[in-house]
């Protein structure tokens, strides 16, 4: 049966738009417009290629949030997933690695970390923090009579930092400062239950990118420690222990003598090497009188 052209034309009719997805429709808009302007903030150069993303199915809103987030953490600093324009419009979703309550009771974790989360205290009154199970976990890498060496609350970020920096361990007083929620990185000394919105612009986004450049080496540094000790976890740790305590008398002595330009050596007066590139014994030698020495 051919259908008449009166049914054609109410077949063909188009519907009116209802009034829910119109507001819908200009919601979306209006967030559209405000995600382009945060992207013409941030990468202008790249604002056209952004804004052009395509995806799957024609889901236009989730390639454009992906391909930003995703400039955003190949050139700046990590972020979480999202993918709606709404998301990225509540502010930065920078990545927070800080120790909340709950990671201090999560003892998942590799020799060398372990022991370094043991040296330290942690910001918790006794009965809230988690020493007992975590130096049970650690007697599996060393020794028991080590462990109970330490004082029984570990050591704060200050008493390592007196007695490690200008060491090789000092990056286990910059794990303190990681646990204790302060290395003066965002990325580090914020969790996910803190709320710390961000709002979008170029000046905060270089702010936060210098600061994961902080969070970056810390991590990096705790971690070399970390892998160092796990290679070797009993006299290592013993080491870092006796530094940590200041019972490394010769460790002490290089310590200090960071502290001053030159020494006195059978050479002479010599400069003290402040860097990795000196070289104590191309140091050029000051003759000193034996009278001045005395």
């Amino acid at each position: 049966m051919i259908p008449s052209l009166e049914a054609l034309g109410e077949a063909l009719r188009r519907a009116p738009v209802a009034p829910l997805s119109l507001v819908h429709l200009l919601e979306r808009h209006d967030a559209y417009i405000a995600f382009r302007q945060v992207v013409r903030e941030v990468f202008p150069d790249a604002k056209a290629e952004i804004l052009a993303a395509t995806g799957p199915n024609g889901d236009r809103e989730s390639a454009r949030v992906w391909a930003f987030l995703n400039r955003v953490e190949a050139e700046l600093f990590p972020v979480y997933d999202v993918d709606e324009y709404d998301q990225v419009l509540c502010g930065i979703p920078f990545v927070r690695n800080a120790w909340s309550f709950d990671r201090f009771h999560e003892l998942d974790l590799s020799a060398g970390e372990m022991l370094l989360f043991a040296l330290c205290a942690q910001p918790y009154m006794s009965g809230y923090d988690s020493r007992v199970p975590l130096l049970d976990a650690a007697e599996a890498h060393v020794p028991r009579a080590l462990l109970a060496e330490m004082p029984e609350g570990g050591l704060t970020p200050a008493e390592l930092h007196e007695r490690l920096d200008g060491t090789p361990y000092a990056a286990a007083a910059e794990y303190a400062d990681w646990l204790w929620g302060e290395t003066g990185s965002v990325f580090l000394d914020v969790d996910d239950e803190t709320v710390a919105d961000i709002e979008w612009s170029r000046e905060n986004v270089l702010e936060l990118a210098d600061e994961w450049h902080v969070a970056r080496d810390l991590l990096d540094r705790t971690g070399e420690l970390a892998r160092w000790l796990e290679a070797d976890p009993a006299p290592r740790f013993a080491h870092l222990l006796d530094a940590a305590l200041g019972r490394d008398a010769h460790l002490e002595y290089e310590r200090m003598r960071r502290f001053y330009a030159c020494e006195i050596t059978e050479q002479g007066l010599v400069a003290v090497p402040h860097t990795e590139n000196d070289n104590p014994n191309e140091a050029e030698a000051v003759a000193v009188p034996l009278d001045a020495a005395a």
